[in-house]
């Protein structure tokens, strides 16, 4: 578990929203885009560490060296029989950010 959040608590509440995207950056709680609206998740900011440790969760040791090399990575995630999810990851400096689409919607 990243901090306070979990891979799968941030999937499984994306899927309950029925959101297309998440968005995850530092500084900032989880926001999710459902229907065209963007909200926040009622929740503390995520740490830059927290997003660190969130996409190692999801993302290959490959991928990561990606990331690192080009500053980004794109994949696909498969959670369970059904859930698909596209990552998109960007590092700009030491930042890091990533995106997390529901491809079931």
């Amino acid at each position: 578990m990243a901090g306070m959040y979990s891979i799968k608590d941030l999937l499984a509440l994306m899927e309950d929203a029925g959101a297309q995207e998440m968005r995850l950056g530092p500084g900032e709680p989880p926001e999710m885009i459902s229907k065209g609206q963007s909200c926040r998740v009622a929740v503390p900011p995520l740490t830059a560490d927290n997003i660190t440790e969130l996409l190692k969760t999801l993302a290959s040791d490959e991928q990561l060296r990606e990331l690192q090399a080009c500053g980004d990575t794109r994949f696909i995630y498969q959670s369970g029989p059904a859930a698909r999810f596209s990552i998109i990851a960007t590092l700009k400096g030491q930042e890091l950010r990533f995106q997390i689409r529901n491809l079931r919607i």
